[in-house]
């Protein structure tokens, strides 16, 4: 299935196709890009077919590429190696929780490593300024990360405190935007996303090493958000 989210930017700093059958990561990547600026398109089907027609329908400036499989990278490592031979080669990001192939690719060293030429390489689970800065990189656009009023920086360090308060440990959060990625007293890991588009904020637990979200609910109040985050 496909589906696409342009900017309201007028000049779009270009075009990103997400390739991933996590719904719930590619909401929250579609969020959080097309807040800064970017035209972003997803494709859940990852077989050679539909993504071929898409990235020649679509011609994206770069390319999230989740693995093809469950148990590894799969032929995920092929369909780069496609994007990258192309007369119009596009960049792949590798987009995974796969902790041996992104070792692989950092490596460099296997043949498929080579053919794929990553762009460059993002774990999940991700980090949102991480995120969009190596999709800017991949199209060759700068993104300003100074985007956050003072009322926007009060706000966070509150929520920060809020967190601390109910137990959070491992608290990272942004500076581009109120957004935090923390560990619960259950030991999960869970992300906490004010989606500014909607409305809402949205929440996920992330659950085992391939960095699948686990869903936790959009909440239109910080509060709720933060009970449901705190109590997984």
């Amino acid at each position: 299935m496909m589906s696409s989210q342009a900017s309201s930017l007028a000049q779009p700093l270009g075009s990103v196709l997400i390739v991933d059958d996590d719904r719930d990561i590619v909401g929250l990547v579609t969020a959080v890009l097309s807040e800064d600026g970017f035209t972003v398109s997803s494709l859940v089907d990852d077989s050679d077919g539909p993504l071929l027609e898409a990235i020649g329908r679509l011609e994206p400036d770069c390319v999230l590429l989740d693995s093809s499989s469950h148990a590894d990278y799969g032929v995920s490592w092929e369909l780069a190696a496609t994007l990258a031979s192309r007369s119009r080669p596009v960049p792949v990001i590798m987009f995974t929780g796969h902790r041996s192939a992104i070792s692989e690719a950092l490596e460099g060293v296997s043949d498929r490593s080579r053919a794929a030429a990553f762009s460059d390489i993002i774990q999940k689970p991700f980090d949102l300024d991480e995120l969009v800065n190596k999709v800017a990189q991949a199209v060759g656009k700068s993104v300003s990360i100074d985007t956050f009023s003072e009322s926007d920086g009060a706000r966070t360090q509150s929520l920060v405190q809020e967190l601390r308060t109910g137990g959070a440990t491992d608290i990272q959060t942004s500076g581009r935007r109120e957004w935090a990625t923390f560990r619960v007293q259950s030991g999960n890991l869970v992300q906490l996303y004010w989606w500014q588009q909607l409305g809402v904020y949205l929440v996920g637990r992330y659950a085992g090493e391939r960095g699948v979200m686990e869903p936790l609910g959009e909440f239109a109040e910080r509060n709720a958000a933060l009970s449901a985050a705190l109590a997984s």
